[in-house]
């Protein structure tokens, strides 16, 4: 990821000294956000109905037939993600002209808010990254002085949809609401790196199989509570 910032640098000498956005940019744009609120509307829809038939069994406990829920605590959330950490990315994935990997070393302060989404962040850094590209030469100080702050650590903020897939797997939309450098904090630079995460990293979804070994009963629903993740499962 220190690396990143060499290349979101260089972008943001270029759009400063004039290259401003032209409107195939801008097109670009719009149809980003149109299919950015297209999915929040269809991940509404399905939060509403999970929360529907999860207040519906409630109410009638026993009508589903044989099925039984396991549920998760906030805590529980981050044990098992600890349990997968520290997780290396490839720094390609950022931007074609990176070299060395990224490395997510912990995820804290899991939190659970309406129409199942959750708010988490993450502890991050890089480690023997490379910009292949070229650096302006005006801008180089700038750049070693990002880079420095993002071989501190960086630390991300996350809003995360969730979703169950016909394939027995919980999906897990992420957005990074906010992203700090540990040090020489840039607030430009730290915007240009929280989108540059949104559009190439999260732009894919990550899909966590719930599948229950020696049984044969799969996941039907989940929905968010206030203090719990419900996954319920049925034959």
């Amino acid at each position: 990821m220190r690396a990143l910032s060499l290349g979101l640098l260089v972008l943001w000498a270029l759009s400063g000294a004039g290259c401003a956005t032209n409107p195939a940019t801008r097109l670009r744009s719009a149809e980003r956000d149109h299919q950015r609120l297209t999915e929040e509307k269809e991940a509404l829809d399905r939060a509403l109905q999970s929360v529907s038939q999860y207040t519906e069994e409630l109410r009638s406990p026993g009508k589903t037939g044989r099925s039984f829920s396991m549920y998760y605590t906030p805590a529980a959330l981050e044990q098992m993600a600890s349990q997968l950490l520290p997780m290396r990315m490839a720094a390609r994935n950022f931007d074609q002209k990176l070299q060395g990997e990224v490395i997510i070393e912990r995820i804290t302060d899991v939190r659970f808010g309406p129409l199942n989404t959750l708010t988490c962040r993450a502890e991050m850094r890089g480690e023997n990254i490379r910009y292949t590209g070229s650096v302006p030469k005006a801008y180089q100080a700038e750049v070693r002085k990002f880079t420095s702050g993002v071989a501190s650590g960086v630390v991300a903020d996350f809003v995360v949809e969730l979703s169950l897939s016909g394939g027995n797997a919980l999906v897990a939309r992420a957005h990074a609401s906010r992203t700090k450098l540990k040090s020489n904090s840039n607030g430009q630079a730290e915007g240009m790196l929280r989108n540059a995460m949104n559009e190439r990293v999260l732009r894919l979804p990550f899909a966590f199989d719930l599948t229950l070994q020696g049984g044969n009963a799969v996941p039907r629903r989940m929905v968010l509570t206030a203090n719990h993740l419900v996954v319920t499962y049925a034959p």
